[in-house]
């Protein structure tokens, strides 16, 4: 006997359109997003919709790789109900070319997927944007006052934070602190360099007589660094400024060591200048000033910076060995050798160099004539 069996409903026929919609469904499965419950200190990137006829704002965790956003709620991921809106808008997709330095998350780009009002970013219509912290753009023309607005919040760690605003404080304050360089430069010339090395002063007392005789030494300077011999630059340099050939004119580590001390003392110990501010404060004494202030030392730092940028170490060494004041009305060290060893700079010997350079930092208190038995124990150490 034979059962008769139920017959089937029609099928719709298959039509081209109705594979395409089927294989795009199957590939791009929609993100519920009620579902997705954060931890509460979780940080993702987020996308947030703000609606121009409510002050409501819709927020969308970007967990996932990529996002469709449009007015469709049957295939978009984000709804955005606004008729600018395109069935299909924007995507959102994650870009693994873009890791964070520090963070080492990947960060998303925007692309318009053919959108009737398109894309805008500011005034700009874009076709795909790099997403950036912060950044702001539209489902359409901004001026429109209907128009969708969309933002992007993925701040980074807090140490990156800190290490970028630390980054642009420096860059602002040199730039700021450069600028003001630059104008105060433009205040004295240093090409050529000033002669600073005049007749001796004596001062005479109320019969007449002077108080002290002047030396009758006349004035001489050296035409090459060596003629200095092999102690007294070297000498002079390990004294007085260590870092001279590694510094542009201002030793950093010198002026926060010498600040570290006068603050920890209480009263000035150390100045922390370099040999280059040292001949700046020589050479420029009307515009450097002799006051014992903050102003004084930025000008010597702006002439010791300027001196750096025209001439060579070598030569602002031999200038300061030329010219320093050792006392005495005595200038530069081809004098000072003269006056107290009879004898040319490049024949001292060790123990000779080491006692001209202990005179250096108080040419009056320290030379052989005032205080032998003090630059004696100053040259011996």
């Amino acid at each position: 006997m034979l059962k008769m069996s139920t017959p089937l409903p029609p099928q719709k026929p298959q039509t081209l359109l109705n594979t395409i919609t089927q294989v795009v469904q199957t590939l791009h499965a929609k993100v519920n997003f009620s579902r997705l419950i954060l931890k509460p200190n979780a940080k993702v990137p987020e996308l947030i919709v703000h609606q121009a006829d409510t002050n409501k704002a819709e927020v969308y965790p970007l967990l996932g790789d990529r996002y469709v956003v449009g007015r469709s709620s049957r295939t978009c991921d984000i709804v955005v109900r606004n008729p600018l809106v395109s069935t299909i808008h924007v995507s959102v997709v994650r870009d693994p070319k873009r890791m964070g330095l520090f963070s080492g998350r990947t960060g998303f780009m925007i692309q318009d997927e053919d959108s009737t009002n398109g894309l805008y970013w500011g005034r700009r219509r874009i076709k795909v944007l790099p997403l950036r912290h912060g950044d702001s753009f539209t489902l359409g023309p901004p001026e429109l006052a209907s128009v969708s607005r969309v933002e992007y919040r993925n701040p980074p760690p807090w140490y990156l934070q800190t290490l970028r605003y630390g980054f642009y404080g420096i860059c602002g304050l040199t730039a700021a602190v450069g600028i003001v360089v630059l104008f105060e430069s433009q205040k004295f010339e240093v090409d050529p360099l000033p002669k600073t090395v005049t007749g001796p002063v004596i001062i005479h007392a109320a019969d007449g007589r002077p108080l002290r005789e002047a030396n009758t030494i006349a004035h001489l300077e050296a035409d090459q660094l060596s003629d200095f011999g092999p102690y007294l630059p070297k000498a002079v340099v390990a004294s007085e400024d260590a870092r001279f050939y590694w510094h542009l004119g201002i030793d950093p580590f010198g002026t926060l060591r010498a600040l570290l001390t006068n603050v920890r003392d209480g009263e000035i110990r150390e100045g922390g200048s370099t040999l280059s501010q040292q001949l700046a404060r020589s050479l420029y004494r009307d515009y450097v000033g002799t006051e014992d202030s903050a102003g004084r030392k930025f000008r010597e730092a702006v002439v010791a910076l300027k001196l750096e940028a025209v001439y060579g170490k070598n030569k602002l060494l031999k200038t300061y060995l030329n010219r320093v004041y050792l006392g005495i009305n005595l200038y530069g060290f081809e004098d000072a050798a003269k006056f107290y060893f009879n004898k040319s700079a490049k024949d001292l010997n060790l123990s000779e160099a080491a006692t001209l350079v202990g005179i250096l930092p108080a040419p009056n208190s320290f030379n052989p004539i005032q205080n032998y038995q003090l630059a004696v124990r100053i040259a011996i150490g």
